[in-house]
């Protein structure tokens, strides 16, 4: 029968009797679906074991290749490095003098090189930068047969000996190769997919800066410090062993492979990485052949880097504040009448859950709980702060402690909202507790 909305539907009597049929027949689909799933016939096909690409060339396997004529010895270093001594018949090809995509085909042939050849990258040392930027510039430039000499000219000297001053150039030819942009982030790029699920962003600068400088309440910084939201830091000279050595390409993806915000939340290997550094340096270039080297099949080099991304003032940046940090900037601000009215010069969020904000919170504080963040942070900044300013105005998101990724989410949520000034209180209530500071109980455990 028809019901009051136009709708079909059972009658009031019928109800109770439908109602008991459907959970009869809901139990059954979910049972059965779940039956289903546990046949083998019906489980999803393993991930295929990773393939490891031939990309790091020891100094006698390069011997070889050079006696045979099977490989062309690419020298990454300064030209004057290279006059100075290089490995018998390698070519001169400096990093840092090459252009970048899409002008670097062009380069490349009016060097003699077509990207057909099997090319070895030969770079100071073990940890060479330009070594590794030049491996993925070939790579971008669509070349598939490209290696890293392993130890660089250091490891060259130690073991062979023999260098030569003279200069070698080839012929100049025409590029053979299709582009790969695969394998170059832009930072529109970036822009489109830090935080989004399928996407990882590695900042290679190490822990200490990509949480970014402390700031003095009341004092401008004079560069903007931190990192791109969302992104992970790691220290990619973890790869090196003590014997100054590359850890195979099985350790190595072991070990990255435990990267996460937290252990319970490792990286997914399949997902599309970004690695980034300074924007100065090579040192993203390092992680990027190291990935490369792993197994890791979906790797992008934003070659722009850090200071690339923070110079556009447009662009989120996200820093993590410590419990002093907060602290003094509350204590500047006015609202000593009243110690939990909302601080006028940022925004402080706390993201837990909100019995946990009951028990104890930081002063000045509003619960704006993880999960309805998106949905509500227009509200809540209508209620608390209506005249807040998204270009200038800091939004800090706390949670647990470092073992809660909440705030790493929620930070990610308001750059996505348009925040630039992101931050994030990593250490969250357990730091602030840990320094003594005092919190508002709104309603006392029991």
């Amino acid at each position: 029968m028809a019901t009051r909305n136009g709708r079909f539907g059972p009658s009031r009597g019928h109800a109770p009797a439908l109602a008991v049929a459907l959970a009869s027949s809901a139990a059954i689909l979910i049972g059965a679906s779940w039956a289903a799933a546990q046949w083998p016939w019906e489980k999803a096909e393993p991930a295929p074991p990773p393939v490891y690409p031939d990309v790091t060339v020891s100094v006698s396997q390069l011997v070889d290749g050079l006696g045979a004529g099977d490989v062309v010895a690419l020298d990454a270093r300064p030209r004057d490095a290279y006059l100075l001594g290089h490995i018998p018949g390698s070519v001169s090809v400096p990093a840092w003098s090459l252009p970048e995509p899409p002008a670097l085909p062009e380069a490349l042939g009016r060097l003699g090189i077509s990207g057909a050849e099997r090319l070895v990258c030969c770079g100071e040392s073990l940890d060479s930068e330009s070594a590794a930027r030049l491996f993925w510039l070939l790579e971008s430039a669509g070349a598939s047969n490209v290696a890293v000499l392993e130890g660089g000219m250091a490891a060259w000297a130690s073991s062979e000996g023999s260098i030569e001053a003279d200069g070698r150039a080839l012929s100049p030819t025409e590029w053979a190769r299709e582009p790969n942009p695969d394998r170059v982030a832009t930072r529109e790029h970036v822009r489109g997919v830090y935080g989004e699920t399928g996407f990882e962003l590695v900042d290679a600068r190490g822990w200490d800066i990509w949480e970014g400088d402390p700031q003095e309440p009341g004092v401008t910084p004079s560069a903007r410090t931190g990192h791109i939201p969302h992104a992970l830091p790691y220290d990619f000279h973890e790869f090196i062993t003590p014997d100054a050595s590359l850890r195979s390409p099985e350790d190595t993806r072991a070990a990255f492979s435990r990267l996460g915000p937290r252990p319970s939340n490792p990286v997914d290997l399949e997902d599309e990485f970004i690695v980034y550094g300074d924007g100065v340096s090579g040192d993203g270039a390092i992680g990027y052949y190291l990935l490369r080297r792993a197994g890791v099949a979906r790797v992008r080099y934003y070659q722009g880097g850090f200071s690339e991304w923070a110079s556009h003032l447009e662009l989120p940046v996200t820093r993590v504040v410590h419990a002093e940090e907060i602290l003094a900037r509350l204590n500047r601000a006015p609202r000593l009448l009243v110690p939990n009215t909302p601080p006028r010069s940022f925004i402080l969020l706390d993201v837990r859950h909100d019995r946990d904000y009951g028990i104890g919170h930081i002063p000045g504080a509003v619960n704006l709980q993880s999960h309805v963040f998106a949905d509500s942070l227009d509200a809540t900044l209508a209620r608390h702060w209506p005249s807040a300013d998204r270009a200038s105005t800091p939004i800090v998101s706390y949670c647990y402690g470092p073992s809660c990724i909440r705030s790493r989410n929620c930070s990610t949520m308001a750059a996505r909202a348009g925040f630039v000034n992101t931050e994030r209180f990593y250490g969250g209530i357990e730091e602030w507790k840990g320094i003594g500071a005092p919190v508002i109980q709104e309603n006392p455990a029991r």
